[in-house]
Formats: C-alpha cells, structure tokens, sequence
C-alpha cells in the first residue's frame, strides 16, 4: 500500500502517528549500557534534553558486567593501518578513520569527565598487523581496593579493572546531570515517517506488564541496546556453527536482538552479522538455572587435574589453550560428517579431588552471574555438588554411568592421560609440561559443560557519524547506532576493543544527533 492509499483508508492525516506521544525528548537513547551512557552524556552536553530507556531492570549492559579494559592506539595513522588489516575491507576507509580518531581521543575524554586512568601493557592479539605497536594496550578505570580484592578472590588473572566499576563512573556522570532513566522499558519498535523516512520516536512496553508508551525524538534516536547472543532464533541462523551447542549469553541476558529488528524493519541494512566473540566454557546446569554463563577459569592453571572430553568419554582439545577471543573454532564444535554427527557434544569436565579441593572451578573476576550477585559459588565446589551440579562418583566407571558417557573410552582416556603426565609429553594434543597433572585422587568428578557467548558484533550498518544506513548505503534519518549493535570490528577483534568503541560511537551518536534540527 502506498503512503497516499493509506492516508486514504486511515482518514487522517499522518495515520503513522500514535494517538498521542507519553513523552517528548530530544535526544533518545535505547540501552543504557556503555554506548548508551555516553550516547546520552555528549547530547546532554550538547545542550539538548535526553532520555534513556533500559529494557533491564538495572542499567550496564554488557559494560557493566566486562572486564573493563580498553584496547587504545596512541595515534591515528597508526590506529587506521591496524584497523584497517582488522576489517578485511568490510569498513571503508571513512569510518575506518572516524573509528581510529576516536579511539584516540577517548581517554582525554573520559579524563575530561574526571575519570582516573591507568595504563597497563598486555599482549595484542594481532601483534603482526601493522600498526600493533603503537597501541596504549589497556586503559582503565583505576581500581578500588574493594575490587583487587574481589578480584584477587577468583584466584586467577587479577584484572586492571572490573566493568562494573567503569559502568559506576558512568552511570554517576549520567547522574550529575540529572539525565532521565527509564528502567524496565523495553523498546519494541521505531516510529518513522514514510514520506521523509526519518525516525520519529520510539514505541516501548514496561517489562512485565502490557504497558505500552509511545515517546517522541525531536532531534533522533540512538539504538545502544547490544546484540543478540541471548536470541536462540537469531544465533541459529546467523551463526550456523553454533547450533548443535548448548549456548548461554556470558553478559546481561537482556540482549535479545531488538535493536537489529527495529532497525531492520525500517531498512537499516545488516553487517557483520556472523561475527562473535566466545568465552571459556561454562558449567551447563547453573547457567542454564539462571540464563547466563558461570563461566570457568579463564584457562586450566599449570598443574590442574582436570581434562575435557565427549560423550565417547575421550579427550578432543588441548585444555590448556586460552579460548578468549579466539577467531578459530573450538574443536567442541566439529562435525563428523561420517556419523553426521557432532562427536563432542555434549562435554564435560572431568577432575579429581584434588582438583575439587583445592579452589571453585569457575572464575570470579567478571560475568552477569557474578557481578549482579545471582548466585555464591563455594569454595571447595561442596555446594554444587550437593546441589548436583557437578556429578561425584568413587569410580571412573560410575561416574562415566552418572553422566551417561562410554565407561571403556573414559577409562582408557584416563590411563593415557596419565601416562602422558608420568613421561611429561602429552604426544595426543600438546597439553605443555606444567599443566600436565594426573587424575588419581578419587572421589571423582565431572560437570556438563555449555559455550557462553561473550558478545556479537553483528547489527545496523552505520558510517562514522553513528548514522544507521539504508539497504543503498544512505542514512537513514533521525537514526544511529552504537556499541556492539553493528560494531565495526569484523572479522578479526582485539580484545579490550568493544568497551571503547562503544564510549566512542556513543558520544559520537549523541553529539550528532543533538546538532539535528528538531522536527516539529
């Protein structure tokens, strides 16, 4: 139906119109995360009025729950050589020059807000692509004696910070300017004019009930309401190679793809749609209790007496592989097209006394589980496995009837693995000499295993304004994005990358936006 037919059969003239706006703002920000906070502090600083909608109950987004660090280049030429070899030629190279300004000036920005930063080294991902040396590594939030200590608690890798506490500082700046937050709002479509295709506003339902607002955007609408990692229907299409694997999102489970339908379904053009960013793996039971990854140690440590295997009880990986942000698929999702099968799913962890005494297997230093507090982990592991989490058995064989794997290949599985530790070559999968450690103090333990998503970095195509484009590569009006809802790093991405990006492209969408002229 065309736009005049319809003005026709509704009989009034802007029939695309709600009955009556509840509420009327300049700029609009969707998500209240990190993008979004900063989306809303650089339109407020602009000098228009701004108003933030958060379908959660509580404000952070993935920010919040992260590990908090920022990957920064300490200049531009260098920045867009090193981004540039990042994209693979899927970002031209204007925003590719947006993105690598921006970067740059972040820290000067956050420092301007009274931020206090550290610089710490740590590796780069990519250190051969050009440009990787000139990187500041990771900046952060200085950290609170309360968080070393929380941090320190996980007993693995202290972090230089926590998301939670640059989620803090946020939400603080939002609060010294008296920037309107409406929690538990979920925003359920955008409000467009069909002749002038600009954005007009936003139609959102209170969490839980059927109350529905209509709230207006005289200038434009910033979506910074994330990916999509908590959207089964969504990861099964766009990310095929992860169908067969119990999935939980590792951040805010709030992230059910909304910004790429309301985007979509006023012809914002989709990008990067398969790129993900997968975590360490996670105790299925509680994970799936409460909807998020209980996400183990970021690695096995030197010494651990814990290995990995399949539902034929056989190892398939090298434990000790760091699988943060790595861009190779883990060997869980294989295929054997011979059985038509994917031979390593379901998985376990498998470990001994020891290995159960002697700290909680899970990791402490981030995670929406940990951060919003859902649940205290124990510290010998006792309560899971009373709770049955985790499954205990005084023999390999029962526990290999426990959790419903070949008893003969565990077995066997068991006895190779510690002949490998006892000549300190592991000749199957190249587990290095420090992590080699038997399995030989019974009781005997074993926990189902799921992958926790990080984050997807698929959404609205957008340029370096923030501008969310059209299927022709045009802005379309009124509209941006920012933070992972279409992130501009695909296929490859550093880690401590998202956190700034997002702060950037927030305040580069609300800046933009705030210097619209209000449409009436």
């Amino acid at each position: 139906m065309s736009v005049a037919e319809a003005l026709h059969e509704a009989g009034k003239p802007y029939p695309w119109l709600p009955e009556r706006w509840d509420c009327e703002t300049d700029v609009l920000v969707v998500g209240y995360g990190g993008a979004g906070s900063c989306a809303a502090i650089a339109a407020h600083d602009a000098g228009v009025r701004t108003l933030l909608l958060e379908k959660a109950p509580v404000g952070g987004g993935n920010t919040g729950c992260c590990g908090g660090g920022m990957r920064i280049p300490a200049d531009v030429p260098n920045a867009i050589a090193h981004y540039t070899a990042m994209t693979h030629g899927t970002v031209d190279a204007e925003s590719i020059r947006a993105l690598a300004q921006a970067m740059v000036a972040l820290p000067r920005r956050l420092e301007g807000w009274g931020a206090e930063l550290e610089y710490l080294r740590r590796p780069m991902e990519y250190p051969a692509l050009p440009g990787a040396d000139a990187f500041h590594q990771v900046v952060s939030i200085a950290r609170t004696a309360r968080q070393k200590e929380e941090q320190a608690r996980g007993g693995g890798v202290v972090y230089p910070t926590r998301g939670d506490q640059l989620f803090e500082f946020l939400d603080g700046q939002v609060k010294k300017r008296q920037i309107g937050v409406m929690l538990g709002m979920a925003a359920t479509a955008l409000i467009q004019d069909p002749a002038t295709r600009e954005i007009l506003g936003v139609r959102a339902i209170r969490s839980g009930t059927q109350e529905a607002i209509c709230v207006k955007a005289a200038k434009g609408v910033v979506l910074s309401c994330g990916g999509f990692q908590n959207n089964k229907e969504m990861l099964v299409n766009y990310l095929p190679f992860l169908t067969q694997l119990p999935i939980t999102p590792y951040g805010t489970p709030y992230n059910t793809g909304d910004g790429i339908t309301m985007a979509s379904e006023v012809g914002a053009k989709l990008w990067h749609m398969s790129g993900c960013e997968l975590g360490m793996f996670a105790p299925r039971a509680p994970s799936e209790k409460f909807g998020v990854g209980f996400r183990l140690e970021k690695q096995l440590r030197p010494g651990s007496r814990a290995i990995y295997v399949n539902k034929y009880g056989r190892r398939f990986m090298n434990e000790a592989v760091l699988l943060s942000h790595r861009k190779d698929l883990f060997k869980v999702q294989d295929f054997d097209h011979d059985r038509t099968e994917y031979p390593n799913v379901p998985f376990y962890l498998v470990f001994d006394e020891h290995y159960r005494k002697q700290r909680p297997i899970v990791g402490f230093h981030m995670g929406w589980w940990c951060i919003h507090g859902l649940y205290e982990w124990s510290d010998d592991n006792s309560a899971e496995v009373e709770q049955g989490w985790i499954v205990k058995a005084d023999t390999l064989r029962e526990l290999a009837a426990k959790i419903d794997v070949d008893p003969d290949g565990l077995e066997d599985t068991i006895g190779r693995y510690n002949a490998s530790c006892a000549s300190g070559e592991d000749a199957q999968f190249g587990r290095g000499r420090p992590w080699l450690a038997p399995l030989q103090t019974p009781p005997y333990y074993a926990t189902e295993l799921c992958e926790p998503i990080i984050n997807t970095q698929g959404g609205p195509k957008r340029n370096g304004h923030a501008q969310v484009l059209d299927r022709d590569d045009k802005p379309i009006p009124r509209l941006y994005a920012a933070g992972e809802l279409g992130s501009f790093f695909y296929p490859l991405y550093e880690s401590a990358s998202n956190v700034p990006e997002a702060l950037a492209f927030g305040c580069i969408a609300g800046e933009h936006a705030s210097g619209l002229r209000s449409r009436e």
